[in-house]
């Protein structure tokens, strides 16, 4: 009896999951994007400012660094994908951290109402994109692109520490990450794929002077480019992007096992008829 019963709650969290409704940055609990798990306010403004001057520390370095080489263009830092997710989580982390202290220390009335500020909403965006970035810039980097080259502290933090963050972050936050949010990072992911194809056009080239970005987006080879683009953007984005979902709803399971029930990620499913009851 306990296995059906246990299986009927899977299909019925798996069909709440799947609504399409959920696709949308909606949410009736504001305060799940401010709140730690151990519900310790203090502990978790700690935690977001020492995130928000890690990240920024390392991106600021990791530009001075460039700008300093003389083999280095400062303007190609730009090119790199796993660059541009690492802004990406740099600027989520900071704006987190603003956002959190609006809301816990500052002026909280200013978010008043049933419907999620557009604030927040900027914020979710950004941390969806930042947290299936990192773990496929993560996998990608390590599977395809390193090749035995040098280990230095910036390429270690980029492709390394930052998957790691990822991970460790929501086992401290709140905040809900939806299957159907994988389209995001596909979007993201395709935006990028759409940016190497016109910079090869333009006869763009790498730091090393090669006539791509990376390798395995060599243009030069458009059938086998799109077929690895296409794969990883459609295919291995949405398996990553479920799998994290996967284990956060793991997190949330022991979480109310081993703690005091607190805030969940289930709070964000069917948000839009929550909504509307509340505001009837």
């Amino acid at each position: 009896m306990k296995t059906t019963s246990r299986c009927a709650a899977f299909r019925m969290k798996l069909s709440e999951q799947l609504n399409l409704k959920n696709v949308y940055l909606q949410h009736v609990d504001k305060d799940v994007f401010v709140s730690s798990k151990c519900k310790c306010p203090t502990f978790y403004l700690c935690w977001r400012l020492f995130w928000a001057l890690y990240h920024t520390s390392w991106l600021a370095g990791n530009l001075i660094v460039t700008s300093l080489d003389d083999d280095l263009s400062t303007a190609k830092w730009f090119i790199y994908l796993s660059n541009w997710v690492y802004l990406l989580l740099t600027v989520e982390c900071v704006l987190e951290l603003a956002v959190v202290v609006w809301e816990v220390y500052g002026r909280s009335n200013a978010y008043s109402g049933p419907h999620l500020p557009m604030l927040m909403k900027v914020m979710w965006l950004l941390y969806v994109m930042s947290v299936t970035g990192a773990v496929m810039v993560c996998i990608w980097y390590w599977t395809s692109v390193h090749k035995g080259r040098e280990i230095t502290a910036i390429r270690l933090n980029t492709h390394g520490v930052a998957a790691l963050y990822i991970l460790l972050n929501m086992v401290v936050t709140t905040i809900p990450l939806r299957v159907l949010h994988f389209v995001y990072p596909v979007i993201f992911g395709v935006v990028y794929t759409l940016f190497s194809a016109v910079y090869y056009s333009m006869d763009g080239t790498n730091q090393t002077g090669d006539g791509y970005i990376y390798s395995v987006l060599d243009w030069s080879r458009p059938d086998r480019t799109l077929a690895l683009s296409s794969l990883s953007n459609f295919v291995f984005i949405p398996i990553v992007h479920i799998v994290l979902c996967a284990f956060n709803l793991g997190l949330d399971k022991l979480h109310q096992r081993f703690c005091r029930p607190a805030i969940t990620h289930d709070q964000s499913l069917n948000s839009f008829d929550s909504e509307k009851q509340m505001m009837t």
